[in-house]
């Protein structure tokens, strides 16, 4: 059996299908990185199962899951499991957390910077679950940054714009070019066969209570944790 917290709230939270339950954590649970006691004990508070937090590389590669636990530590930026008793985590502080269920309980999870949109890990997840056994796919997007703090660089957007979508490129606060991640992420979502049913709205980099690479260049992270409830 798992068990959660019921306060402070979490920054997102939804129940997905196959009975898999997903929360966003925030400033108020506390910073998630690292392999302390202290963190070990924030994350028993978010859910007491063994979680799966992966070494993010920014890449495509997926690790599945076969026992509650494996993985940690791997170089990877998704996980997928079918076992009832795993936690699959994305740590961010502006990167993209989406997680993902399907009827037969399979999870998944993906690390989405702007270069695993381009790696394909979005895709790569789907295709994991489904060879577990996923049909129909479900998918939601914890907090990540939008395109008011994300500008960014004119060759790389165009980049991304080949491969997603004129839809992607968006401008700043200030009117200069700027990735529009969420976009960027229902994109990926929809070009893997499975259906967005969820995003948070908030962004990192202005929205409070979370951690901001580009707002502070903190080391802190908040979770996106999903399970089989």
């Amino acid at each position: 059996m798992s068990a959660a917290v019921s306060a402070p709230p979490f920054v997102a939270e939804w129940h997905l299908a196959g009975d898999v339950r997903v929360v966003s954590t925030g400033w108020a649970h506390g910073d998630m990185a690292g392999s302390s006691p202290a963190v070990e004990g924030r994350r028993r508070r978010v859910v007491e199962l063994p979680w799966t937090v992966l070494q993010q590389v920014h890449g495509s590669r997926v690790v599945t899951v076969e026992r509650p636990g494996d993985g940690s530590g791997e170089a990877a930026d998704a996980a997928v499991t079918s076992s009832a008793q795993a936690a699959l985590a994305v740590l961010t502080a502006d990167c993209a957390p989406v997680a993902m269920a399907s009827p037969e309980g399979i999870v998944g999870v993906a690390h989405a910077g702007w270069k695993g949109l381009r790696a394909g890990v979005v895709e790569a997840t789907v295709q994991s679950m489904r060879r577990l056994g996923a049909t129909r796919v479900e998918a939601v997007l914890g907090p990540c940054i939008h395109p008011c703090c994300y500008t960014f660089g004119d060759e790389d957007l165009m980049e991304l714009e080949a491969r997603l979508g004129r839809h992607v490129r968006s401008s700043d606060r200030e009117g200069r070019p700027a990735l529009d991640l969420p976009a960027g992420v229902g994109t990926a979502v929809h070009n893997a066969g499975a259906v967005l049913v969820g995003q948070s709205g908030l962004c990192t980099g202005c929205g409070g209570g979370l951690w901001s690479w580009r707002a502070a260049r903190t080391a802190r992270r908040q979770a996106t944790v999903a399970w089989r409830a």
